[in-house]
């Protein structure tokens, strides 16, 4: 009999092991209850997987006699039943292989004239291909019961699954071995060199052997796996309703849509392996491989070694299909495990049904207690006490139930439970015993009353109760953070992912990639920078470097604001700016993260804080250090939650904010970006109501500050109605812009400061100015103004972030004949047309 220590288990598990069964042993059971029905069906079932993998297999290019004998995909029922079978019913499998081989070879004769070279003997060939593929198999599957009936002999510690683990691994792992020494005798001895061979010479057709002899040892145990259970009604259905992702990768692979024809079969098995049910991952494997191969003809079929690529993808390919093996023998395994958990509770169940109980008798006249000895083991009291003495060592809570319990005989029958400490006062729950007493009442003679009953020491499965209480909390909080860390992606990558939107929208309006393409280039540096920084909250230690580049402060608090515009209408929210004189000075920082951190508290304010308005500020200190401030008259932070503020996966947890979706890791990554620049991150509550985020940040002057650009001109295209000159500062923008007022216009001139657009309006005269508010040198409403002072009559358009507030008034108030909000659409700058013709038409009826 195997003790607790032999099974490397304590307690009833390790006393149960000894019960479980394992499941390799199934199927054995089976065959021996009912030999010819399972050995037909057996048999049935893999002769008709070898005709059907020949039948998809005969269209290959690379297909022959000599590649098919590398080795022959017929030896599956002889790996199996060498492995599994009882040794009596051994002659199943060998007639089942030797039935499949022959099938196999004359299907493939019959359907395939150029299978075996002219002049060669079929006889010959096919013999010691017979033989030669079954000697590998045979000895495989034989090795492996020899390996499991040691570790069995030898007592030596394990867990549920053991044993069908070291079956499985063993019997694939000497099979292919054994496979790839046979693989060189094959071509020995079979092969001609004055064959000609769809794969090459004996070089490469040993190659193909090698790779083919691991995927068919591989798929073997994949095979085993199945036929150590059997499907249920729910397993069969999760594995059919996955098998339209197999058939959908195998009529991509047959359009040519494909990486590699055996890496994307053996991803898609890991996604199953890794999100299915275990047995119904094994099943849906099984059958998904088949459906490839019957649409393909390839997996199998070794494809030819023509570079080093297809070496490593090949080699990829049998490496990951060896993952998904050891995948599904892992969740084989764990199934196990929980199934003989279930059934340990149930015999546990079973045993506490004739388990001993201590009894008791109450005498109610004199509150004296007699007990049995092992009630009294249980209570650690003598056989005859005092209640009252008695109750001390309880709860207080519990004393006063039992002490109402017995004062109230209006019921027949009592059932309670109650702490007792160890103690001759109650001492605490830390050693308490947790007790279950059934009691009834009874009166005698003499108007005596008498409680009696059982008594039933929970402590035990209290204490259970309470560890699998805290693993399951334990087990919650991982899948949480988990949840949580998925969210990330939708979290950080919305900004990045917008701008490819409009420029994907560019693409399809007609936009050439010549032009576009360098913008998608520029949005994907900044996607890969964000991806970068969600690593650094994985994995500190990985972070990229810091990249400082010349940006200026005006711009950046521009891009932040038009980023959130459209999402701060939705919400009815207004973004405005608070900017010093001297925000459009060029300054040195990494672009990329000050945009995503000012971002990330931008956003929080939107969906967070319940606030109608937020102001970006922007001021120098000495250093210069860069103060930036996001400001919002929202409902700001209580002060029982700051504190764990920019711990990552933090909502408000019990406020407000947790009711908005989010990943609780933005200011988390805000205060990470800002310290990688040097800078530092706090929260400031407004006295006034609301919340006031300060950035500090290091922003050096660069050594030679940029100058105010000239005036760049695009190709006029034929066909369109007159000439727009805009001011906007925002590269990124002002080349959006242009690419869709180039579409419309027929001449475009794009300056990039106010004091510019004055200079090349006295030049070029153009029909409409479209010019943003927080510009260098010279603001949109200053150039508003300027121009109508004098004398400018063409159509003059502001272009604002906010819809509503200050920023409209200034341009109205300046002298604009339309505010247009961005980001600017198609649709408004049709509307500027509409204006500009009506205007034309106007003017043209004043003069007649």
């Amino acid at each position: 009999m195997l003790d607790d220590a032999e099974t490397g288990r304590s307690g009833p598990q390790g006393l149960f092991s000894a019960l479980a069964e394992p499941q390799y042993a199934r199927f054995p059971q089976r065959l021996s209850a009912n030999p010819w029905r399972e050995g037909a069906t057996f048999a049935a079932v893999m002769i008709g997987l070898s005709v059907l993998l020949t039948l998809a297999q005969a269209r290959a290019d690379t297909n022959g006699a000599i590649v098919d004998l590398l080795p022959s995909e017929a030896v599956f029922p002889l790996l199996m039943g060498a492995a599994l079978f009882p040794l009596r019913y051994i002659w199943v499998a060998v007639g089942t292989y030797a039935l499949a081989f022959l099938a196999s070879a004359v299907l493939r004769l019959w359907l395939e004239p150029a299978y075996l070279p002219d002049g060669v003997a079929v006889f010959p060939v096919l013999a010691f291909g017979l033989v030669l593929n079954a000697l590998p198999a045979l000895a495989a599957g034989l090795f492996g019961r020899w390996l499991v009936a040691t570790v069995q002999a030898r007592g030596l510690p394990g867990r549920a699954g053991r044993e069908d683990t070291l079956l499985l691994v063993g019997t694939v792992a000497a099979y292919i071995l054994l496979a790839l020494a046979m693989v060189p005798v094959v071509v020995a001895t079979l092969y001609d060199p004055g064959w000609i061979t769809p794969l090459g010479g004996g070089s490469d057709l040993t190659e193909a052997g090698l790779f083919r002899a691991a995927r068919i040892g591989l798929c073997g145990m994949a095979l085993m796996l199945l036929l150590m259970d059997r499907p249920d009604r729910r397993n069969m259905t999760v594995a059919l309703a996955i098998q339209p992702a197999f058939i959908v990768l195998g009529m991509l692979r047959v359009e040519g849509f494909a990486v590699h024809p055996t890496l994307d079969v053996v991803m898609l098995a890991l996604a199953v392996a890794l999100m299915a049910p275990a047995y119904a991952a094994v099943v849906a494997n099984v059958m998904g491989v088949v459906v490839y191969v019957v649409i393909t003809g390839e997996f199998l079929v070794q494809i030819p070694i023509t570079s080093v690529d297809v070496l490593r993808l090949e080699v990829a390919s049998v490496l990951l299909m060896a993952l998904v093996c050891l995948l599904l023998l892992l969740r084989h395994r764990t199934l196990l495990e929980r199934r003989q958990s279930r059934e340990t509770i149930a015999r546990l169940e079973r045993v506490q049904e004739l388990a001993t109980v201590g009894y008791f008798v109450l005498d109610l006249s004199n509150n004296q207690v007699r007990v049995d000895g092992v009630a009294a083991g249980i209570l650690g009291t003598a056989q005859k006490f005092d209640l009252g003495l008695f109750l001390r060592r309880v709860h207080p809570q519990d004393g006063a139930a039992i002490v109402a319990a017995i004062s109230d005989l209006s019921l027949g029958e009592r059932t309670l439970s109650f702490q007792l400490s160890p103690g001759p006062v109650w001492g605490g729950e830390e050693a308490a015993r947790f007790i279950s007493m059934h009691g009834w009442f009874e009166e005698r003679a003499g108007a005596v009353i008498y409680a009696y009953g059982v008594l039933i020491d929970l402590t035990s499965d209290h204490r259970r109760e309470m560890a699998l209480a805290d693993a399951l909390a334990s087990l919650s909080e991982q899948q949480n953070r988990q949840t949580q860390m998925f969210s990330i992606v939708s979290h950080e990558l919305r900004t990045p992912a917008s701008v490819i939107s409009m420029l994907v929208e560019e693409l399809d309006a007609g936009a050439s990639w010549e032009e576009m393409g360098p913008r998608m280039r520029s949005v994907s540096g900044q996607l890969l920078s964000v991806l970068a920084d969600m690593r650094q909250t994985v994995r500190p230690e990985e972070n990229l470097p810091v990249r400082i580049e010349t940006v200026r402060p005006s711009e950046i608090a521009e891009t932040v604001r038009n980023t959130f515009l459209l999402m701060a209408e939705a919400k009815g929210v207004e973004i405005g700016l608070d900017l010093s004189p001297i925000a459009w000075m060029p300054r040195m920082t990494d672009r990329v993260r000050l945009v995503q951190a000012l971002s990330n508290l931008v956003k929080n304010a939107i969906l967070h804080s319940e606030c109608g308005r937020i102001i970006i500020g922007y001021v120098e200190e000495q250093g210069p250090v860069a103060l930036w401030r996001v400001m919002d008259d929202g409902m700001g932070v209580p002060e029982e939650a700051r504190a764990t503020l920019f711990e990552p996966f933090r909502r408000g947890d019990g406020l407000g904010t947790a009711r908005t979706d989010g990943s609780g890791l933005g200011l988390y990554v805000t205060k990470s970006s800002i310290e990688l620049l040097g800078g530092t991150v706090a929260y400031v509550p407004d006295v006034s109501g609301g919340s006031i985020f300060e950035l500090r940040v290091p922003m050096a002057v660069p050594a030679e500050a940029e100058g105010s650009a000239a005036p760049e001109a695009v190709t006029k295209q034929p066909g369109q109605r007159g000439r727009i000159l805009m001011a906007e500062d925002s590269e990124l923008i002002g080349e959006l812009l242009v690419a869709r007022l180039n579409r419309l216009f027929e001449e475009v001139v794009w300056v990039k400061n106010g004091a510019d657009a004055l200079a090349a309006y006295k030049v070029i005269q153009p029909d409409v100015v479209l010019t943003d508010l927080f510009m260098p040198e010279l603001g949109g409403d200053d150039l508003t103004s300027t121009l109508r002072e004098r004398g400018a009559d063409c159509l003059i358009i502001g272009m604002t972030a906010a819809a509503i507030g200050d920023e409209r008034t200034r341009f109205e108030e300046a002298g604009t004949d339309l505010v247009l909000t961005k980001p600017v659409s198609t649709r408004q700058l049709l509307e500027v047309l509409d204006r500009l013709e009506a205007r034309a038409r106007a003017r043209a009826a004043a003069v007649k």
